[in-house]
């Protein structure tokens, strides 16, 4: 009786001790999904983009908001902006990305195939059949930070759209991907997602 009491007790503290560590750390993480995929292993190099702004490129990631990633931005003009802005139907738009490397999962010199695509305004996340191929362009990433900028035309709207960029190479390949989209971005460092509004002037 007395084994069975204190391991009772053991328990309700661990319990406690749990609950005190959660709260110190936040206690605002999103728990991961029942089905979601393993924690990524190395690869030869590792190139990524952040989902938010203190990223450093672990997987999965459960920072908010993902859908707002400071490496991937909507310019107006050729000039990269630095901040996101509205883009304009009809008109030539550019596509600006922040390329990192190395990540924490490999290093060296990478070439491969940065390519974006989006949804339709107002339209659903499910990957990839809500998802339009918009372009796509081969890219050498040295160690550094590498910026991208991509002319974007047939910009869909006006109104609000989802936009993803997706690095994948021979040395940092893409995993076979869900139909989450938050799952998908969460869980590799080479997807970063961008929230769209684009107008007509």
């Amino acid at each position: 009786m007395a084994n069975s009491g204190r391991r009772a007790r053991r328990a309700a503290l661990a319990l406690l001790t749990g609950a005190a560590l959660a709260a110190l750390l936040g206690g605002t993480a999103v728990a991961a999904p029942a089905d979601a995929p393993p924690e990524r292993i190395r690869s030869v190099t590792d190139v990524w983009m952040r989902d938010v702004a203190a990223d450093v490129g672990l997987q999965p990631h459960w920072g908010n908001a993902i859908w707002a990633s400071p490496d991937v931005r909507v310019c107006r003009t050729p000039v990269p902006c630095d901040v996101s802005t509205t883009v304009v139907v009809g008109a030539t738009n550019y596509i600006k990305v922040e390329l990192r490397n190395p990540g924490p999962y490999g290093s060296g010199t990478d070439s491969g195939i940065l390519r974006f695509y989006r949804t339709d305004p107002g339209g659903g996340l499910v990957w990839p059949t809500a998802w339009t191929s918009v372009t796509s362009v081969t890219v050498v990433v040295p160690p550094g930070v590498t910026t991208v900028l991509v002319p974007w035309t047939g910009v869909p709207g006006p109104g609000h759209f989802e936009l993803l960029a997706v690095w994948n190479s021979v040395d940092d390949p893409l995993p076979l991907l869900g139909p989450d989209t938050a799952t998908n971005v969460r869980y590799n460092n080479n997807i970063a997602w961008r929230g769209v509004d684009s107008v007509v002037i």
